[in-house]
């Protein structure tokens, strides 16, 4: 899953792209906890417990992975996928059927350092990890949620081949849910 010379054309000669190993785990859940606090209020264990463990949610989990961006400095980005399941509350009832089925996973843990930003790193992370999604992972669709109060975050999915399934707002989140166009996504350049 290495993209060297894709990930060239986004501004970045040096990133590589690819499945997260055992080593990249200490520095993958330094960057997502750096974002968690600058950009989204903080951790909470009832939504970013897969944190505490990436190795146990994303290595060892079945049909689930994490996905690192890293360039010469270390790793920029992350990006995972893994079974669906919305809990209803607070998630309303009928997006918690809709999406919890063996044939969705959710695309979770995108998040780029603010270093990286505006680099291409969350599209071609996003692409990779719904490639593995939809390639080993079996799954045929890609659902996820955004904080749209997040500076650019609404606007980065809207850029994206994205299909907008409910908006939430004024939740006290700003929830956005999303289903990626999964063959749109894969066969458009990254950037």
């Amino acid at each position: 899953m290495s993209s060297r010379g894709y990930a060239s054309q986004c501004g970045s000669a040096d990133l590589d792209v690819r499945v997260a190993v055992p080593a990249d785990l200490a520095e993958a859940e330094a960057v997502m906890r750096d974002v968690l606090h600058a950009d989204l209020g903080g951790y909470r264990q009832q939504w970013h417990r897969d944190v505490d463990d990436l190795g146990a949610a994303y290595l060892r989990s079945p049909r689930s992975v994490l996905v690192v961006a890293r360039d010469g400095a270390g790793i920029v980005g992350t990006a995972a996928v893994r079974p669906c399941q919305l809990a209803s509350p607070p998630n309303p009832h009928w997006l918690a059927r809709e999406f919890n089925q063996p044939d969705v996973c959710q695309l979770v843990r995108v998040y780029v350092a603010a270093r990286a930003r505006r680099r291409g790193v969350g599209r071609v992370l996003v692409e990779r990890t719904v490639a593995w999604g939809v390639g080993p992972g079996g799954y045929r669709r890609v659902y996820l949620h955004t904080d749209a109060s997040v500076a650019g975050a609404e606007a980065f999915w809207r850029s994206l081949p994205t299909r907008e399934v409910h908006d939430e707002r004024p939740d006290p989140f700003n929830t956005v849910h999303f289903e990626i166009g999964v063959e749109a996504l894969l066969r458009a350049p990254a950037c």
